[in-house]
């Protein structure tokens, strides 16, 4: 009989732990897709990276010049507004599960745009702003499904 209590003892211990990840997290659950859910903060383009390639395209921080976007969002809906290097911007965008976003709606006023900040205009619903983001403390990436770059941005303020 003690025989059998120790093994259910053992069993017990093993079917409580065997479950358990680092920092007492389950190995079921699915890590979270970004730190924050939400893309508030005004955020400063530092980058577009080449998401097959892994190519980095860098902001040539022209003096005076960079393209800089304020979200503000309830963790459902939000608008952006923001300029790039000559033209300022507004727009609205949804938040969805899974992180991922929809642009729908984006425009700006229309001063030709140097190729690296042409880069930056965000596409809109109606031509395939949907995408997934990740969010930290202190970067925001953005990757839009129909497009081979990310966008990088970090915190400007």
């Amino acid at each position: 009989m003690k025989r059998i209590a120790h093994l259910f003892t053992c069993f017990i211990f093993l079917a409580l732990t065997a479950f358990e990840c680092d920092n007492g997290k389950y190995c079921c659950d699915m890590p979270p897709c970004s730190e924050i859910a939400s893309l508030d903060g005004t955020w400063r383009l530092d980058y577009f990276q080449n998401t097959v390639s892994s190519v980095v395209d860098r902001d040539p921080e022209i003096s005076g010049k960079s393209v800089v976007f304020t979200f503000e969002d309830d963790k459902s809906n939000g608008t952006i507004a923001g300029h790039t290097f000559v033209n300022t911007i507004s727009g609205a965008y949804t938040l969805g599960s899974g992180c991922t976003f929809k642009v729908t709606s984006f425009g700006g006023s229309k001063v030709g745009e140097p190729e690296w900040s042409r880069k930056a205009w965000l596409p809109s619903d109606s031509t395939g702003g949907k995408g997934i983001y990740h969010v930290t403390s202190d970067k925001l990436i953005l990757q839009f499904d129909k497009n081979p770059e990310q966008l990088v941005f970090k915190k400007d303020k």
